[in-house]
């Protein structure tokens, strides 16, 4: 009977690390509304979405390395026009430091 319990506790564990293939679709599907909000100059929006997908798709990995170089671009684009040339700085070093590594990492 114990040995029962462990196989389905170990059956149960396994299956919840399974990645579901709808979590990169809705991963990739909220990164392109992000990008629609970023292109329309809604960053608050587009901030809150990539917010929203980091939380809700946490193993759709492809979106979530996208959208850190669209929060990157978000952050820089509301620097700038608060005219903040400190957080300007900040968020063009960062941006072309994230898409350095991430050059790297797709080799």
């Amino acid at each position: 009977m114990r040995r029962t319990y462990i196989i389905v506790a170990i059956a149960l564990l396994l299956s919840s690390c399974v990645k579901s293939p709808n979590d990169d679709e809705q991963g990739q599907r909220m990164l392109n509304e992000a990008r629609a909000a970023y292109a329309q100059g809604n960053y608050a929006a587009a901030r809150d979405t990539i917010m929203s997908l980091r939380e809700h798709y946490p193993r759709a990995l492809d979106a979530r390395r996208q959208a850190i170089l669209l929060l990157d671009s978000v952050e820089l684009k509301e620097a700038r026009q608060q005219q903040d040339s400190l957080k300007t700085e900040f968020f063009l070093r960062k941006l072309e430091y994230d898409q350095k590594e991430q050059s790297i990492k797709n080799k």
